[in-house]
């Protein structure tokens, strides 16, 4: 396989799961918390993302993300908000999509 048949793989794939992020799994979190505090949730996740886009280089993707996820976790315990690491992971991975296109 040559480079242009990988990257249109690749792209292909994060397409199919940006579908299935936005119309499935996300729509089950805002059941699962309700609706307000999901999206007080986004709203902190979205603002965490930026901030860690400033503060750490691409190569550091883990830091990051983990800079994130304990933010996330911290703001969703004061909202009374128990959230799962595939569920936080997953409104993580949404919000970067939103971010990034």
């Amino acid at each position: 396989m040559n480079n242009e048949m990988i990257t249109v793989i690749i792209k292909s794939v994060v397409a199919i799961l940006s579908v299935l992020i936005t119309s499935v799994i996300i729509p089950y979190i805002k059941e699962k918390i309700g609706e307000s505090k999901y999206e007080e949730i986004k709203l902190y996740v979205e603002y965490a993302v930026r901030c860690a886009e400033q503060l750490y280089t691409s190569e550091q993707w883990q830091e990051k993300k983990a800079y994130v996820k304990a933010y996330i976790i911290r703001k969703a315990a004061e909202l009374g908000v128990n959230m799962s690491d595939e569920d936080l992971d997953i409104l993580i991975e949404g919000i970067v999509n939103e971010v990034k296109h």
